[in-house]
């Protein structure tokens, strides 16, 4: 009875598509919510059809949680075939021993990511030893949205911005930060447009107090002191631009699919853009985002390396994205940057034009451990009136002395 019922059984699995015991499983933890699986479906089934005999099984981990499930995976080196995670997941866990190195396991792989990955994506991934423990897998970055019923246009420059602000600020319609507001990541973009930097090119030692440093933070500062912009970690800024609260607003582009859907009253009256030019002459933004990587302990990494390719092909990647607009969110790949210009969005063109000026967070091991150092910098300046130069230079001393402890390892 038992053989016959083990028979059955088997009978049944194979009617069903189930896969046999025996039959190779790769296992994806994804970063987000219960609907971030549903992106990766596309890719699940390209796979699947050149690989029949392999199941796949996809779950998403919550932000929250992610670093500890994967520092708990690693020590015990069980746990999934693939992860996605930040930019700084890549280098804190690569430089752990946790991530294969595309480069060597797959330099087929590596050179298409060189070709039509989002360049800043790729930097902010790449270890200043040439390692990438990783692919640029999603990304965002942050634009000015505006009324466009109040405005006939979008700053062009700092000082531009400075002057539309008042002119709204004086009619009734302030200017918000959302993404990043008052910390390291929203004062980030001003640091790179004025040209500067938070580590030197080997990561070995840490330039924030720089005079292009000192400058970005005193203009941020104005953003709070002369425009009265909110200091809310996460301002209602969207709800704002809709009420008129807010004339001017900068965030990130996942609005782009939303705005019409959550704001009905600013259907018709809004519009987005290219974050303002720096003294530099760059509009750089901030470039968040999370990357694919295999892990090292994973027993099916050829396959885990197909899954990848697979993640990669024009045809999937676009799929994958139009799988995100349908339950209204958003996901644009940045590994496949070149698939973005497919994509039905509003102000697309706006979109591309900051995409070809973005930069991610540090790609150096310390940041993880320091980046709490620059947001109490910056938040000294804007809440409490510090001096800029005076803030930044401590914050440079007390990161200095942390690498030299270190050794200061790349």
């Amino acid at each position: 009875m038992k053989a016959l019922l083990t028979q059955a059984a088997l009978v049944l699995g194979l009617a069903a598509g189930v896969p046999l015991a025996h039959a190779a499983r790769l296992v994806i933890w994804m970063v987000g919510d219960d609907k971030t699986p549903q992106v990766m479906q596309p890719a699940v089934a390209a796979f699947r059809a050149a690989h029949p005999d392999v199941a796949v099984e996809v779950r998403d981990v919550p932000w929250a949680d992610a670093m500890t499930k994967y520092s708990a995976a690693l020590a015990s080196r069980r746990g999934p075939d693939l992860v996605t995670g930040s930019t700084s997941y890549a280098i804190a866990l690569g430089a752990k021993g946790a991530l294969v190195d595309l480069n060597q396991a797959a330099p087929d792989l590596a050179r298409q990511l060189e070709q039509h990955a989002n360049p800043g994506a790729l930097r902010a991934i790449r270890r200043p030893d040439g390692r990438l423990y990783g692919a640029p897998f999603d990304m965002h970055v942050q634009l000015q949205y505006y009324r466009s019923d109040l405005a006939t246009g979008a700053p062009a420059d700092w000082e531009g911005f400075i002057t539309a602000a008042r002119k709204l600020r004086a009619q009734g319609h302030g200017f918000a930060q959302q993404w990043g507001n008052t910390s390291w990541l929203g004062f980030y973009p001003y640091l790179r447009q004025a040209g500067g930097a938070v580590y030197d090119a080997n990561c070995a030692r840490a330039v924030i107090d720089s005079p292009e440093a000192v400058r970005a933070l005193t203009y941020y500062a104005r953003l709070y002191r002369e425009l009265q912009a909110p200091t809310d970690g996460w301002p209602d800024a969207d709800g704002g631009l809709e009420s008129g609260a807010y004339g001017l607003m900068q965030s990130g582009t996942w609005l782009l699919s939303r705005m019409d859907m959550v704001h009905k009253g600013l259907v018709g009256r809004w519009a987005a853009a290219p974050l303002p030019i720096g003294p530099t002459g760059k509009r750089t933004a901030v470039l968040g985002g999370t990357v694919l990587a295999i892990t090292r302990f994973s027993p099916n990494r050829e396959l885990a390396l197909d899954f990848m390719r697979t993640v990669y092909q024009p045809e999937v990647t676009r799929r994958m994205a139009e799988a995100a607009l349908a339950y209204g969110g958003m996901w644009l790949p940045s590994g496949r940057q070149d698939q973005i210009a497919t994509l039905p969005l509003p102000h697309r063109e706006a979109l591309l034009t900051q995409l070809a000026d973005a930069e991610g967070p540090p790609p150096c091991p310390a940041w993880m451990r320091q980046d709490y150092i620059v947001t109490r910098a910056v938040q000294r300046v804007v809440l409490a009136g510090g001096d800029p130069q005076v803030e930044l230079s401590r914050a440079a001393a007390v990161m200095n002395r942390a690498l030299a402890a270190l050794g200061a390892q790349p």
